[in-house]
């Protein structure tokens, strides 16, 4: 299993040497990330594609588990009219058709009340906006999804 990882670590690196993208696979994404945090966890999200499509790739970090680290690109699904209440859903978790990684529950006074499912643990924990690392590099984040993508197949 640690070889397993140590090998996934590297090819994911030397596949971020290489320009995985042509022209015509490069999306729009957000310039800065959102990131929240949980009692044990770090979640980062970036916007791709355009503001209508509401696609987001989400990273979560301080999962003891093979999904530590790992991004996937998730969907917004409303669940009301409004779109007051939804959720982020996925289906690059393997061994799941769906996954919510990210629930919203409604909003008060101004701040939206976030529940994380964090991928293979089957418990879920509340999340707060927390400020964003400096240095973020929105391109880097892509071509790291782009490589671990790959290696999933």
């Amino acid at each position: 299993m640690v070889l397993r990882n140590k090998l996934k670590y590297i090819l994911t690196g030397s596949l971020l040497m290489v320009p995985l993208m042509s022209v015509a696979d490069r999306q729009e994404l957000a310039k800065y990330p959102s990131v929240y945090e949980g009692s044990d966890y770090v979640l980062t999200m970036l916007r791709t594609g355009e503001h209508s499509r509401e696609t987001v790739l989400i990273k979560v970090e301080g999962i003891d588990n093979d999904f530590d680290g790992q991004i996937y690109l998730h969907s917004k699904k409303c669940e009301d009219t409004r779109c007051t209440a939804y959720r982020y859903e996925t289906s690059e978790v393997p061994g799941k058709a769906r996954w919510w990684t990210v629930q919203s529950v409604g909003s008060s006074y101004g701040h939206e009340n976030l529940i994380m499912y964090p991928p293979g643990i089957d418990t879920k924990t509340a999340i707060h906006k927390v400020k964003r690392p400096g240095g973020f590099n929105a391109e880097k984040f892509y071509a790291e999804y782009l490589g671990q993508k790959l290696l999933r197949k």
